[in-house]
């Protein structure tokens, strides 16, 4: 059995094989369960074929360690080297792909601010052809379990969303408690389909409140929401407008959002849509946010000239439906009058 499988041409039948059921069929199967724009179809064809497509991982490092064990076994120390690092990429493929976007995890950090405040801030969910409503009820069940004064999402529900939108977001409807949030890029057509009125309407009656270019008024505090930044539709004099007796927070998708604040007494702004990067690395995930988006602030926390900016990483994904280095993440973000 083994000698018939070591046959170049057997191996090749299954490697085309497997192409064929996991990078073809399965996506022309799924393909049609998706809200999708008629000239985005072959793209989001590609996504599918990658997301399924990155189960041969699996035989690849099987096939890698034996050829490595087999040219190790035999001194050939350069062709040994190649399998190395085939089965290398393709063990951190396997992270990245399968194990790092099902993690979620709980990040806590301290802001010095004129009030004692507990938020948990989540953005970019991006339900859809990428990540499926399991994601969404692990994220509820993590936001229920911490204990915090205010629940924020930055933006981003879908990400070529399923046609049963409803069914895909009903895992919101558990949430313990309210829910302020703002709508995000690919929830309001840039790019992606227009479902901004689906989404509203599917989630009526649901513990998530809209707040885009409203102020919602707190005891001791207040929070605005701004539209995506793409959109182009904030006039931020309504900010400028609100008296100065109570710290003002700001919800907003796009960092680049900032620029509209200026002129604004505001205590934090938050934001999304950069997923940190979803790929993390040292130095060169920073200069390519900088060259192709004009962007600096990409994950954490900022001090920058305008006041203190909040970035969260996200939770799901698009492009490639990987994460490295940069896990999904509610960020639990402690306002504190008092900081040592």
């Amino acid at each position: 059995m083994m000698r018939w499988l070591s046959r170049w041409y057997v191996r090749l039948g299954l490697w085309l094989t497997g192409i064929g059921l996991f990078g073809v069929l399965w996506p022309a199967l799924e393909i049609t369960r998706f809200i999708i724009e008629p000239e985005n179809r072959w793209k989001v064809f590609l996504q599918l074929g990658v997301l399924h497509g990155s189960w041969l991982l699996f035989p690849l490092i099987a096939e890698a360690a034996l050829i490595l064990r087999d040219r190790a076994r035999r001194r050939h120390w350069r062709r040994a080297t190649g399998a190395a690092l085939v089965l290398l990429l393709a063990v951190v493929a396997v992270w990245a792909r399968f194990v790092e976007p099902r993690m979620l995890v709980v990040r806590t950090t301290v802001v010095p601010a004129p009030i004692d405040l507990d938020i948990a801030l989540v953005s970019d969910i991006h339900i859809g052809a990428y990540t499926r409503s399991d994601k969404l009820q692990q994220l509820v069940e993590k936001l229920n379990a911490m204990h915090v004064d205010l629940v924020v999402f930055a933006g981003d529900l879908t990400y070529d969303p399923p046609r049963d939108l409803a069914r895909a977001l009903a895992p919101l409807r558990q949430l313990d408690q309210p829910m302020y949030a703002v709508l995000g890029n690919h929830d309001v057509q840039l790019p992606g389909p227009p479902v901004q009125g689906d989404i509203r309407a599917v989630l009526a009656g649901a513990p998530v409140i809209f707040i885009e270019h409203r102020v919602v008024d707190f005891p001791k505090f207040r929070l605005a929401g701004l539209y995506d930044y793409w959109t182009a539709l904030d006039d931020t004099r309504f900010l400028r407008a609100l008296p100065h007796d109570k710290p003002l927070l700001v919800l907003m998708h796009q960092p680049h959002s900032l620029r509209e604040l200026r002129g604004v007494d505001f205590t934090l702004a938050m934001a999304g849509h950069t997923h940190g990067g979803q790929v993390a690395l040292p130095w060169l995930t920073a200069a390519v946010f900088k060259a192709e988006r004009d962007e600096i602030y990409i994950d954490g926390l900022y001090d920058t000239p305008l006041g203190p900016l909040f970035v969260t990483r996200g939770v799901g994904v698009t492009g490639m439906p990987m994460r490295l280095f940069c896990p999904p993440t509610i960020d639990r973000i402690e306002l504190r009058r008092h900081v040592r």
